[in-house]
């Protein structure tokens, strides 16, 4: 394990990197944002990120961050629970995305730190970015060979939503070309339709005969172009098969491969949203070593809850209760 100090925030706080090596893999943890620096499994980086802490700070596309209080969209910013409306931070087209100034935003404790794992602390207060109830937060990376292993705990201090994730951002080439040829397969059998705000409209259709249907292998870009600029949509998971990852059962959601590499998302989520970065042009920062952002250039496969679930009644935790949550990118070499 090796420690370095990656700068300095504007309250003062200083920002360090944490990396953690074994002989198939390297995985560097940033404690703003408890992000995901870089993940190196077989010698070829794979997530996105910045050269500095600059960089990050101008960036809005979460590169590799923790997401919360509540990931995803909430629509018109605010939420209805136990009969009280809660305003929260609008910050896209009318919705509150990722929580606001959310996680990402913070500078998180380290807990504790060992060759092969690193947790991760931060406190919510009540009332932070409009959300109710103070949460104590904990996020988990673990290198297990070429194995990337998430565990999320969130305890609340009163009811509160809670749905955290990783926006990892995904190049098996590397970054610099698109991620069109690139093969997926999502394990689901409905995916959850959205109108033009990207809020869903309540309607889960069969992805069977869409362009949505990723039952089967097929590459990312095939079915992209016109109107439809590519994806950013939740699929409803029906795992047909599962492994133990940290005394976990986690369901196969998805997995995407190139000429030499197979990358298996598993987690015990109900949902994974599929992002292949529609818009990445538009990101101001070059990525490390000068490389520019371009349409299509990565993917996300965000594990979660539906978006918008809170509205629904769905994602909400209690003093007392614990939110929990993994999810593992586990890489193979073909």
């Amino acid at each position: 394990m090796k420690k370095e100090f990656f700068g300095r925030l504007p309250s003062g706080e200083d920002v360090y990197s944490y990396t953690l090596e074994n002989d198939l893999a390297s995985l560097k943890i940033m404690t703003r944002g408890a992000t995901v620096l870089s993940f190196k499994p077989y010698g070829r980086d794979i997530v996105g990120g910045f050269d500095t802490l600059e960089d990050y700070l101008k960036d809005v596309s979460h590169q590799g961050a923790t997401i919360g209080r509540v990931a995803n969209r909430i629509a018109d910013a605010q939420f209805t629970m136990d009969g009280a409306i809660y305003m929260v931070t609008e910050n896209d087209n009318g919705n509150c995305l990722h929580g606001g100034a959310g996680f990402d935003y913070k500078n998180w404790d380290v807990e504790c730190v060992s060759e092969s794992s690193i947790t991760l602390s931060y406190y919510s207060a009540d009332g932070e970015e409009g959300f109710p109830a103070g949460l104590l937060s904990k996020v988990t990376f673990t290198l297990d060979g070429a194995t990337l292993i998430i565990t999320y705990e969130a305890k609340p201090e009163g009811k509160t939503p809670i749905a955290l994730t990783n926006h990892s951002y995904f190049n098996l080439d590397g970054f610099g070309g698109e991620i069109c040829d690139h093969i997926a397969t999502i394990y689901a059998d409905k995916y959850t339709e959205v109108n033009g705000k990207l809020i869903p409209n309540g309607n889960r259709p069969s992805v069977v005969g869409t362009a949505f249907d990723f039952t089967e292998p097929h590459a990312i870009g095939e079915r992209i172009g016109g109107d439809f600029v590519g994806y950013d949509h939740n699929f409803v998971l029906a795992p047909k098969s599962f492994k133990e990852f940290a005394g976990v059962n986690a369901g196969l959601a998805a997995s995407v491969e190139n000429a030499d590499m197979r990358l298996n998302v598993y987690t015990d989520q109900p949902g994974v949203q599929f992002y292949i970065g529609n818009f990445m042009q538009k990101i101001e920062p070059s990525f490390r070593g000068g490389v520019k952002p371009i349409p299509h250039g990565a993917f996300c496969l965000e594990t979660q809850t539906e978006p918008n679930c809170i509205n629904h009644g769905v994602g909400f935790y209690d003093a007392g209760d614990v939110y929990t949550h993994i999810c593992v990118y586990e890489v193979e070499k073909k």
